[in-house]
């Protein structure tokens, strides 16, 4: 069989194109096809998907309801029945919303990415845990979320992994000082030639070394591994063990700065050379759905003290130590409650345990994540308005490094979109992650090395993460009203190259916004402390470096600057790291001192 021609966008010219116009005769990415298609005749223009998909037709009951927040199976197929909707009736109101072909784009390209997953993958996606939960990372193109009853966002377990068991943590201590001592990427990612008997050499040395290390940690597991003749009779041990070290990464996105890429490298080309190697390392991930599902446990997810025991305990402000400690107890009764009324032959105290903690650990890092997201927002919206007349934030093309020209109501609008856009990839980061981790390690997405002008990288298509990300600023367009810059995904090309570029480059969303936060919270404890006092004043007191401070960043740290800057949805986050690396010039930069500032990046230690 021929092979399927791959169509890239006319206009962008980077992403794949997910619909033909068939009046241009021109392919269009989701974006593109928007902005290209939003306004004249060109709204009438009869257009079809690409890649097998079957753009909705105009069949819609009348009174659909609009539900943002939806089991995964449904919010694609109500996406899809309000864009059809809305071109029946071809914007009746005299409004037309740019953003709604969007979402029929990336609800079309999912269904075409399902329903094209190979006989491999489903044949593995019942096996066994993990392998049921590659069903999960191969559907990842609609995304499950709900709020509980605290108001605090929460993804659908199908994308909580499960917390590491003591063997577990014993095991991926093995895979992470293989990773450690190995120098795959340095002697595999390089130009020349033979490079297919590099990776072929480097592999057997990788799997040389795992199997020495896990001789020394125990050594009945290495005995037995000897023993067989071939690795392929040993593949559940290395496919668990490799499992592990991708669950535990998601799980803390933190950790494993370092190793991680080169795990994912080594998978690929271990997936590519499986002939070689005599097996498919890659299974799916262990989430709670997956676990809970295989032990019958499924009902646990359905009992109404599952918020009560594992949503992080809220303090309040001047609460006492007494209804704190109510409060840990009232938790922990809950916790046990569950593990005795869902034990059973198949699901142990223990393992319910183990369910309710990976929950908890899911909040815990959600919170975490947004919280100083929702909090600048909440800065911009009280130190700020929309309707100034002072233009404080006001930026003009080569004024202080800027690349936009913005006036302050432009700016104010584009700062909050981003933010908004930021705080809704966040909540939903488990979800990228699965979603990016199933790109990485796909069949279908070949990478190239190449030289993107930041060094050489895997380049490699992520429709999977394209059509996720598509949906999430789809989301946020619509409930800004109004879109201010671009609203282009970079993903697969010069300037994100891979899915592993990508999670990367948004985890650093926190690690960015939470010193600063955390700097302009605590102005006013500086100017309160008399050991403080007399600085604060001498910058002007706190509420000045307050408005000195967020008006610096809501200008300049959305200016579009950067290497690959710009107002493109990518750009923005690149703006932001920009202006951190220039903080320690700021006039304002012994007060970030003053108030414990140690640095962005955070611990590159496992």
């Amino acid at each position: 069989m021929a092979d399927e021609v791959v169509h890239m966008c006319v206009e962008c010219e980077d992403q794949e194109a997910a619909l033909l116009c068939v009046t241009c005769d021109e392919p269009f990415c989701g974006p593109c096809w928007a902005q290209q298609h939003n306004s004249g005749s060109r709204k009438e223009h009869e257009t079809k998907a690409l890649l097998g998909a079957v753009m909705p037709q105009p069949l819609p009951p009348s009174g659909t309801p609009q539900i943002d927040v939806a089991p995964s199976h449904l919010a694609d197929e109500m996406q899809v029945k309000e864009c059809a909707e809305e071109q029946k009736n071809g914007n009746s109101n005299g409004s037309h919303n740019p953003q709604t072909p969007g979402d029929a784009v990336a609800a079309a390209a999912a269904a075409a990415a399902d329903t094209a997953l190979s006989a491999e993958d489903r044949a593995q996606s019942s096996s066994s845990d993990a392998s049921t939960a590659d069903a999960v990372g191969n559907s990842a193109s609609s995304l499950t979320s709900h709020l509980t009853k605290s108001g605090v966002y929460r993804e659908s377990v199908r994308y909580i992994p499960m917390r590491l068991s003591s063997e577990e943590r014993s095991r991926f201590l093995v895979l992470e000082g293989a990773l450690n001592v190995s120098e795959y990427t340095d002697k595999v990612d390089t130009f020349g030639y033979g490079r297919q008997d590099r990776i072929k050499g480097q592999l057997e040395d990788f799997m040389n070394i795992l199997v020495g290390l896990l001789t020394c940690n125990r050594h009945s597991d290495g005995k037995r591994i000897c023993e067989r003749e071939t690795l392929s009779e040993s593949k559940t041990d290395f496919q668990k063990l490799f499992e592990i070290g991708r669950r535990y990464k998601i799980m803390n996105p933190d950790k494993m700065r370092s190793t991680y890429g080169k795990l994912m490298c080594i998978l690929q080309d271990a997936i590519d050379q499986r002939e070689f190697l005599g097996f498919n390392p890659r299974i799916g991930i262990v989430t709670v759905e997956v676990f809970l599902q295989n032990r019958n446990g499924l009902a646990l997810l359905q009992h109404p003290l599952l918020d009560e025991a594992t949503m992080p305990i809220e303090v309040e402000d001047g609460e006492s130590s007494a209804s704190l400690q109510e409060k840990r107890e009232s938790k922990q009764k809950a916790i046990e409650t569950l593990c005795k009324k869902f034990a059973s032959a198949e699901l142990t105290e223990e393992d319910v345990g183990n369910v309710l903690k990976s929950i908890s650990d899911s909040h815990s890092y959600q919170t975490s994540a947004s919280l100083p997201v929702t909090r600048m927002i909440q800065l911009l919206k009280e130190n700020f308005s929309p309707s100034s007349e002072d233009n404080v934030l006001a930026i003009s093309y080569g004024m202080g490094g800027s690349m936009l020209s913005h006036s302050h109501a432009k700016q104010y609008q584009y700062v909050l979109q981003s933010l908004l856009l930021w705080e809704s990839i966040t909540q939903q980061m488990f979800g990228l992650w699965h979603t990016a981790d199933a790109d990485i390690l796909s069949d279908r997405c070949e990478y190239r090395l190449s030289n993107t002008g930041q060094g050489l990288h895997r380049v490699q298509a992520c429709p999977g993460v394209s059509n996720l990300m598509h949906g999430i600023v789809s989301r946020a367009q619509r409930e800004c009203g109004s879109w201010v810059g671009l609203s282009v995904v970079h993903v697969g090309d010069r300037d994100v190259p891979n899915a592993l570029v990508f999670i990367d480059k948004y985890t650093q969303v926190p690690r960015i916004l939470t010193p600063i936060v955390h700097v302009v919270d605590k102005l006013d404890a500086l100017e309160a402390s008399p050991a403080t006092a007399a600085i604060i004043a001498a910058y002007g007191g706190a509420a000045k470096i307050r408005r000195v401070i967020l008006t610096d960043f809501f200008r300049h740290g959305f200016d579009g600057s950067g290497d690959d800057g710009g107002s493109c949805i990518d750009g923005r986050l690149t703006s932001a790291w920009n202006w951190c690396s220039k903080l320690e010039k700021k006039p304002y930069y012994h007060i970030f001192l003053l108030a414990g500032f140690e640095g962005f990046d955070g611990s590159f230690k496992a």
